[in-house]
């Protein structure tokens, strides 16, 4: 039977790099936040790059485009939580056909990310309130804590995280799933500029100056603010990391 993969992420929380991975595996076909295009447009003030016209933009056609896919191999699709949040807490049945596995990264650096990139963004983009409740939907559903990774354990260990990952899901961890070319993979040129780093990467890599992003934290009021909602929910989270 086809096994459906569903990475449910914040922005900026490494979800894009644990992604490559599978793109590199071959055995996958990797979906690069389909629900996106349900929450934005090419007009909209978020940044974007070579808009993908051709993909679905109702929370069912992007959902039956992947059931579809799952129909015919393997799937691995990535996704923030708030892009479909409403329609998702209450699709169970959506839920119950995959892996749900989620990744979290410490807020201090999630946020000064996204801010380098999007100064602008609201309160509920930052993700990590969408994420938990998705988390908690999944858990009720399965009556299972889910598989949750955290990113910076993935940048410092990342063969350990994705051995981890490759036993739970029961598929075979592959060598050489953890390097690649720098390249941009065709599912993300409709936000590249959002994944310079990791197209410019040949593996997972650590490089978290976490004071720094602290340090910003403390200067910018706005910044704080957003930290001191989300973290909550991250450390709700990072209980249960594998």
């Amino acid at each position: 039977m086809n096994k459906m993969v569903g990475l449910w992420a914040h922005p900026r929380s490494r979800s894009t790099v644990l992604e490559r991975v599978f793109i590199e595996r071959g055995d996958f076909e990797v979906f690069h936040e389909p629900f996106a295009h349900m929450a934005f447009s090419e007009a909209s003030a978020i940044p974007s790059d070579e808009w993908d016209h051709s993909a679905p933009t109702t929370y069912q056609g992007i959902k039956a485009q992947l059931l579809e896919a799952k129909g015919r191999g393997n799937v691995f699709h990535k996704d923030m939580c708030y892009h479909c949040l409403d329609d998702l807490k209450v699709d169970r049945e959506f839920l119950a056909q995959q892996h749900n596995i989620f990744i979290i990264r410490e807020p201090a650096s999630s946020i000064v990310s996204h801010y380098r990139v999007h100064p602008d963004m609201p309160l509920q983009a930052i993700g990590h309130k969408a994420l938990y409740e998705i988390f908690c939907v999944v858990t009720e559903l399965t009556g299972n804590v889910p598989y949750v990774i955290n990113a910076d354990d993935l940048a410092a260990e990342p063969e350990r995280i994705i051995r981890s990952l490759c036993d739970y899901l029961h598929i075979e961890f592959l060598p050489h799933a953890m390097t690649w070319k720098r390249e941009c993979p065709p599912q993300w040129k409709t936000w590249r500029r959002w994944h310079v780093a990791a197209e410019n990467s040949e593996r997972i890599v650590c490089s978290d100056p976490q004071q720094v992003d602290m340090d910003m934290l403390e200067r910018s009021p706005k910044l704080k603010d957003l930290y001191e909602y989300h973290r909550p929910f991250y450390a709700r989270m990072n209980a249960f990391c594998r």
